[in-house]
């Protein structure tokens, strides 16, 4: 059941104006196959195709590597982690561009300075394009211990959310009346419901670390919007009652979610990533 937002118990008119289409993906460990949708599994790549690498900033020292691996990892280029697939078939909430049908998900399990969790690359492909798909990956030399992922399945739960109030403008929450309080963003506030963690495509971000900003895309000027949430752990599910715990990886030292934002003009622009 969807909780929605009231000014201190009083109907908010507009507030149904904001609700977003979200999919929870609730992983769970499974054996996936390179065909299927999942996380952590194998991936359907061409073994004709030069599988991706790390191009993002330079890595922070990290949590836990030794200064060799440092090293070694400053001076070679890193192969990405398969995290996650997700196809058409499956989940057609997704903006895939057109002729495409499966969007891959790499992760890069190293430290990144820039935004203090491992580095995401998203391909979208055609996959009945990929007629000899490549066997065995390359394995990266070192990754964080403290990043993990494994093998998993989805049981997909659809839903809508409403957002934080962080993200409205300023004339809507100036007409609130639980907005008039001194402090009223320095915490939680009882009369709007927060967000709970979640691996999930869409829907709003849940901010507890930092604040909206930065969404505009840099190739065409449009307004990001967050594409998918990569949680370290899963909160029960008000939906369909998945208990917390569910998720399969851990992306982040600190328990958090690794937030994918992507243009809505052309999903190929130049994402954002938050860690949250």
């Amino acid at each position: 059941m969807i909780i929605k937002p009231t000014d201190n118990g009083r109907e908010i008119p507009w507030i149904d104006d904001w609700l977003r289409p979200v999919v929870r993906l609730h992983p769970s460990p499974g054996t996936p196959a390179r065909t299927d949708s999942h996380s952590g599994g194998p991936m359907l790549w061409p073994s004709d195709e030069p599988w991706p690498h790390c191009e993002g900033p330079a890595h922070a020292d990290g949590y836990e590597l030794t200064d060799e691996q440092v090293e070694l990892v400053r001076s070679v280029s890193t192969p990405l982690i398969g995290g996650m697939q997700l196809y058409r078939r499956d989940f057609p909430e997704l903006p895939f561009p057109d002729g495409t049908d499966l969007l891959q998900v790499f992760l890069c399990l190293l430290e990144h300075e820039d935004i203090w969790g491992p580095n995401v690359h998203l391909v979208w492909r055609a996959a009945g394009e990929v007629t000899d798909p490549l066997a065995e990956p390359p394995v990266p030399a070192a990754v964080e211990p403290v990043y993990g992922i494994r093998p998993c399945v989805f049981s997909p739960c659809r839903s809508h959310e409403y957002p934080m109030y962080y993200e409205l403008p300023n004339e809507l929450l100036d007409g609130l009346e639980f907005a008039s309080a001194p402090d009223f963003r320095g915490g939680g506030v009882e009369c709007w419901p927060g967000l709970g963690d979640s691996t999930k495509i869409g829907g709003w971000t849940r901010w507890y670390r930092g604040m909206p900003g930065g969404e505009e895309c840099p190739d065409c000027g449009a307004t990001r919007v967050q594409l998918l949430a990569l949680a370290s752990s899963e909160d029960e599910c008000a939906e369909c009652g998945r208990p917390e715990g569910g998720a399969g990886w851990t992306l982040d030292g600190r328990d958090d979610t690794v937030n994918v934002f992507a243009c809505p003009e052309d999903p190929r622009h130049t994402p954002r990533l938050d860690v949250q």
